[in-house]
């Protein structure tokens, strides 16, 4: 997380947060407090009454854009995006990743790492989402500019794009039945919030945990 004088950032991954981040560290000299991806429920209570935001992304898109850019990083091409959901969301052991072609480090930080729903980054361990405002990824060229009149700053990233190339030679994948049903299963409340119209709701629950970008 970023905190500013009137702001808490939530990266959530898959969402822009690395260009997000490294825009607030050049150009407002500020820095990432503990984890990257730590939650809401991490924010030190002397700054919870800031406005406290983040953003979602379409969770089948933040599932590929994920698998895309593992598949580049790691030049596994056996890990198809269905054997990727198999082995993150079908009850396989951590061990399946070596079916996938991976090695060590990456089997065991592939099975752990953001599998739980998006929508717990904005949550306490209570399941109580603290966030003012959920942006939507789709609209980032809005949502930035509408967040920039409400805080008043520069929050521009057009300049910032920090995995331009991680994911060029990897083709959006083929999404199976099988898959989609995964991803809809794990990340369901994710799929919901992300499917209302209009701004996306800060009133719902979704329990989270220290670590919780990292832990099943």
């Amino acid at each position: 997380m970023i905190i500013g004088t009137n702001f808490v950032y939530l990266h959530v991954p898959k969402t822009g947060g690395s260009s997000f981040e490294q825009m607030l560290i050049d150009r407002h000299e500020l820095s990432v407090i503990g984890d990257q991806h730590d939650t809401a429920g991490e924010i030190p209570e002397e700054h919870r009454d800031k406005f406290i935001f983040g953003f979602l992304r379409d969770p089948m898109k933040a599932e590929i854009s994920n698998w895309r850019y593992h598949r580049f990083s790691w030049k596994s091409k056996e890990m198809t995006f269905e054997g990727w959901c198999e082995w993150r969301y079908g009850g396989n052991p951590a061990e399946y990743g070596y079916e996938l072609g991976l090695k060590d480090h990456e089997v065991e930080y592939g099975h752990i790492f953001n599998v739980r729903p998006a929508a717990g980054y904005f949550c306490d361990a209570d399941g109580n989402c603290l966030a003012n405002r959920i942006c939507r990824y789709e609209n980032l060229t809005q949502e930035i500019e509408r967040l920039s009149d409400e805080l008043g700053l520069d929050l521009n990233i057009s300049d910032y794009n920090m995995m331009a190339t991680a994911t060029h030679d990897v083709p959006q994948p083929e999404v199976s039945p099988r898959a989609t049903e995964l991803v809809y299963k794990a990340k369901a409340i994710d799929f919901s919030l992300h499917s209302m119209e209009g701004d996306i709701s800060t009133n719902y629950s979704c329990p989270a945990a220290p670590n919780y970008g990292y832990a099943r």
